[in-house]
């Protein structure tokens, strides 16, 4: 147990990110078992990260690892109390999701829970209209609902079995759109000065609205042009590296921002008085400015799709995408991932060049 690297350099000096063993469940006969996670490239997050799960570990064990008179619901608001779920940009939605769930699953055990349960409730939400939309729930929030009672059996530990493992998951059509580079800049031109920082770099690394606005001046290190999004600072809670330096661009925003620091100010964007930035607000003002510019309604996520895209189409393969963006599966990537006619007329000319060239050798 304990913080620990996992590759070598060709001197055998220990490189790369570091790795976090520690004790998440004891099994049957009360054995401690232990688990092991990337944790961050800083080796002090790392050891942050060990000392929470070892904290969380033993405030579970003082409750009974294996407590069998508690009740989904009781399981679902423990959970949601933890540190870490505390601290997902996606905690305020959590907290939403769970009464959908607790309701459901009201007057049971949390290990009375079976698969089959969880596919009932599946179905029954899909059938369920919601009194915000007044429609039925949609494939992408049932979805979200399963994978929360997912992550709170799996990650708890406090039964020994996940009923909400492996559940069926519906598929989830494209919702984003892309957004040019002349419509972005006309975006650009009708936002508030504070928030043109937090497009761009939303626009160049697709990096999620809550890792933007929740970004600090620590994970920065503009010498080795570098962002280090450790676990707790991502959705996925995978820790990953973003590069500044191959873009002058990108890398002049966070230098002006550097000049902008006011003395003690942590956040790398905020207001213009040095508070915090409401995620809320740099939505809203996004889609506003869009319809400033005429370019037709807009989100803030769309920059998101748009960064996956404009990947693809400089010819950067899916897997390296992937590690960019931070989707853990590639169902999920193919979400941000938009096929457009330019990309879909250049494969047909291509293909038509193939043809022909082997008909011509045919021929010869």
């Amino acid at each position: 147990m304990g913080v620990f690297r996992k590759n070598k350099d060709d001197y055998g000096k220990p490189t790369g990110p570091w790795y976090v063993q520690h004790p998440y469940k004891r099994d049957i006969n009360g054995k401690v078992k232990y688990k092991t996670v990337k944790a961050s490239w800083s080796k002090k997050k790392a050891q942050d990260l060990l000392r929470r799960k070892q904290e969380e570990f033993l405030e579970r064990d003082k409750l009974g690892i294996q407590n069998r008179d508690m009740t989904f619901a009781e399981l679902m608001d423990w959970a949601l109390s933890q540190e870490v779920m505390k601290a997902k940009a996606s905690a305020s939605d959590d907290r939403r999701r769970s009464l959908q769930l607790k309701a459901f699953f009201e007057g049971y055990k949390a290990d009375q829970v079976t698969p089959l349960m969880v596919d009932n409730f599946r179905i029954r939400m899909k059938s369920t209209v919601s009194e915000k939309t007044g429609r039925p729930y949609s494939g992408t929030t049932v979805n979200k609902l399963v994978t929360l009672g997912r992550r709170v059996y799996m990650d708890q530990g406090m039964v020994t079995s996940n009923p909400f493992a492996r559940r069926g998951m519906y598929k989830e059509p494209p919702k984003g759109q892309t957004i040019s580079d002349q419509e972005f800049r006309a975006i650009l031109d009708h936002l508030a000065d504070y928030l043109k920082p937090v497009a761009m770099t939303g626009y160049l690394t697709g990096m999620r609205r809550g890792e933007i606005l929740n970004l600090e001046w620590s994970q920065v290190d503009l010498e080795d042009g570098t962002l280090d999004l450790s676990p707790e600072d991502t959705k996925t809670g995978e820790p990953r590296v973003i590069y500044l330096s191959s873009i002058p661009e990108l890398r002049r925003v966070f230098v002006e921002a550097k000049l902008r620091k006011k003395r003690g100010q942590k956040k790398v964007f905020t207001q213009n008085d040095g508070s915090t930035i409401c995620k809320y607000t740099v939505g809203r003002s996004f889609s506003r400015a869009a319809e400033k510019a005429k370019v037709g309604h807009r989100r803030f996520h769309d920059l998101r799709h748009t960064f996956a895209t404009n990947c693809q189409k400089a010819g950067v393969s899916r897997t390296v995408i992937m590690k960019l963006t931070g989707h853990k599966t590639m169902a999920m990537f193919l979400r941000y991932s938009h096929l457009d006619r330019e990309q879909s007329e250049s494969a047909m000319e291509r293909l038509g060049e193939m043809l022909e060239t082997k008909r011509r050798e045919a021929k010869a």
